[in-house]
Formats: structure tokens, C-alpha cells, sequence
């Protein structure tokens, strides 16, 4: 949304002044938001389950990887004693078609003429049984590295078969993972769509979420996780600690991050302005309704702004990362940072929760 810097003199709260939209007019346009509203819930919880089934083909896929890399690793001393077995059986085949070629090549006069070379008929068979067993010695041989070698490459092809399995995992994940991540572009480009018509109606929607927040009906469903408030050092987080300016115990309802004076603050999720106001040990406090999750409200807080910097109206749509005010000093501060919270539970002040248990 286009947003101008709004220049806050006093507390802001769940107070609207001015002029209600009336009439027909009225009606038609809480008609139209209420038409968009359910449009955008529905297209919000269909995005809400693509990322689930997403992440869990992800999951598959890295799941899958990691199996592959395992199976790589069990199967490369089987791959090394094929190559020694491979190279063997190389080396004897060269032997053995070395002298297949010279008994070719010489032919059977060589054997013949050695054979009728024989000063007896028992030279002549001692030397006929010897030929026969030389070359019956040299195809066993070949035989037996030929058998060893079949033998590790079935042993190779279970790896390989396993690897081809895995491998086709990680494929399916793949296309089911680029088809559901084109569905998600088409559901956020009629988020886009629906953006683009708040925009043109902002003054009016500002009037119906404040009118549905006082009474009870602003309801949408969350869609998180929570993205990061501040490009900040972080340097307290949520829990009980020793208070820097009290000096005792007490429980920090949030994240710090500190930085300069003026540092962007963001929005962590798509949600409604539902106060902002000054607000003691807080000094400026911004909260945004995110949404219902299980049945609860999610809320986040941006404490220690200064009015000047605030940058969104109460009743104002956000959408998560966009810039709704800055790092000041204000309040109970040690130095320039954000004090950031998540409420969740029932009501408009439930208790505080992990902030880092809710980001992506």
C-alpha cells in the first residue's frame, strides 16, 4: 500500500473520526470487502496448505539427497575393488588374446610341427596333453576374473538400484513441487488483485476493521511464520532476565533488537493495526492483529518508537514486511532498539509467547 508518514500528536486508539460511509454505498462496499475478505481467506488457506505440502516434499527431497549421498558413500569400496577386478581381468584378457592371436597367427603347423617334432609316440602325447593344458589354464583363468568381476558389479547394481530409487523421489518431489509452487504464483496473483482493490477502498476498509474490531467480527485466518522485524542486532531475548534499569527479576515479554535511531521496522505477517498509542514503559506501542490461529488471536508488538516515526493508521491493512514505523528511544530504554512481542491466546491482551518459536 502507498503510505504517508503520520505525524501522531496524541494517543491513537480504536477510535475513528471521520465520516462514516453511508448508505447504499456503504452497504455495497461492505458487501465488496466482505466478497474479498472471504476470497482472500480462502486463497490464504489454500497458500497455508501449498506451503505445508511443500515443505513436506522438501522434505522428502532432502531426505531422499541425504540417502543417495549415504548410499554414494557405502558403495565406493565396492566401486574400488571393481576397477582392481576390471583392471585384472583386463590384464589376463590381454594374455590370453595375446596368445589366442599367436596360435592364430602361427596356426596349427606351429603346434603340429612341434607335435611331429616328437622322437616318440609318448613325447608326442606329453606334449599334446600340455598344449590342451595350457590353454584350458588360460580360458579357467580368464573364466574365474570374468565371474569375480560379474560378481561385484551385481553387488553394484543393488547400490545402483537403490540410488535409481531415491533418484526417483526426489524427481516426483520435484515436479510435485514446481506444480504446487505454480499454484501458489496464481494464488498470489489474485492476492495481488485483491490488494490492488483495498488499496483503492483504503479509507473505507479502515472504517469497516475498526467497526468489526470493536465489535468482535474482524476474523481472518494467520498466515505465518513471522519474518524477522528488523535488519537489528538482537540482544535480549524473551524470557525472565535482570532488568537493566530496575535490577531485578522480572519476566521480558519479547525480543530486543537494537540499533541507530531511524532503522527500518517492519511488519512480521500480513494483519490489521489495532492501536497505537503512547504507552508508558513502552513509549510508542504499535499492535497489529495477525489473524486467528486454533482458535486464538495472534498479536505482535513494536514498542519504543517515537510519534513521528510512526508510519500506518489504527484499522490499516499491512501485509509482513512492510515499513510501519522505526527504531527510537522512547520509554524505559537503555539506547535506541525495538522491543518486539507475540501475544497469542484469547482476548485483546493475551500472554506473551517465544517470538523466536514464531519465525520462519
Amino acid at each position: 500500500m502507498k503510505k504517508k508518514l503520520i505525524v501522531l500528536t496524541l494517543a491513537t486508539t480504536i477510535i475513528f473520526t471521520g465520516l462514516p460511509v453511508q448508505g447504499a454505498k456503504a452497504e455495497d462496499i461492505r458487501e465488496q470487502f466482505e466478497k474479498k475478505r472471504e476470497e482472500k481467506k480462502k486463497i490464504l488457506e489454500k497458500m497455508a496448505k501449498t506451503n505445508e505440502i511443500m515443505a513436506e516434499q522438501v522434505k522428502i527431497m532432502e531426505e531422499a539427497d541425504a540417502k543417495i549421498k549415504q548410499i554414494e558413500k557405502e558403495v565406493q569400496p565396492t566401486l574400488v575393488e571393481l576397477r582392481k577386478r576390471e583392471a585384472k581381468l583386463e590384464e589376463v584378457n590381454k594374455v590370453f588374446n595375446r596368445r589366442f592371436r599367436n596360435i592364430y597367427q602361427k596356426g596349427q603347423l606351429n603346434h603340429m610341427s612341434s607335435l611331429l617334432s616328437s622322437n616318440s609316440f609318448d613325447e608326442f602325447l606329453a606334449k599334446f596333453e600340455l598344449i590342451r593344458i595350457i590353454v584350458k589354464q588360460d580360458y579357467a583363468l580368464l573364466k574365474q576374473h570374468q565371474e569375480a568381476v560379474e560378481e561385484v558389479k551385481k553387488v553394484k547394481k543393488k547400490y545402483d538400484d537403490q540410488i535409481a530409487k531415491q533418484d526417483k523421489l526426489v524427481q516426483q518431489s520435484k515436479q510435485a513441487y514446481n506444480k504446487l509452487m505454480e499454484e501458489l504464483k496464481n494464488s498470489n496473483a489474485k492476492l495481488s488483485e485483491i490488494h490492488e482493490f483495498e488499496e483503492l477502498h483504503e479509507d473505507e476498509l479502515i472504517e469497516i476493521n475498526l467497526e468489526e474490531w470493536r465489535n468482535g467480527t474482524l476474523k481472518f485466518p494467520y498466515a505465518g511464520p513471522l519474518r524477522r522485524p528488523a535488519n537489528a542486532r538482537e540482544t535480549s531475548g524473551w524470557g525472565y532476565r535482570y532488568h537493566p534499569i530496575f535490577g531485578s527479576r522480572k519476566m521480558h515479554d519479547g525480543v530486543d533488537y537494537a540499533g541507530p535511531v531511524g532503522t527500518k521496522i517492519f511488519a512480521a505477517a500480513d494483519g490489521v493495526v489495532v492501536s497505537s498509542r503512547a504507552s508508558s514503559g513502552y513509549g510508542w506501542l504499535i499492535t497489529i492483529y495477525h489473524g486467528n490461529k486454533n482458535g486464538k488471536n495472534v498479536f505482535t508488538r513494536y514498542a519504543h518508537s517515537y510519534p513521528s516515526q510512526v508510519r500506518v493508521r489504527v484499522g490499516e491493512q499491512v501485509s509482513a514486511g512492510e515499513w510501519i514505523t522505526s527504531i527510537g528511544n522512547n520509554g524505559n530504554s537503555t539506547g535506541p532498539h525495538l522491543h518486539f512481542e507475540v501475544r497469542y491466546g484469547h482476548g485483546e491482551n493475551p500472554p506473551s509467547v517465544n517470538p523466536k518459536q514464531w519465525m520462519k
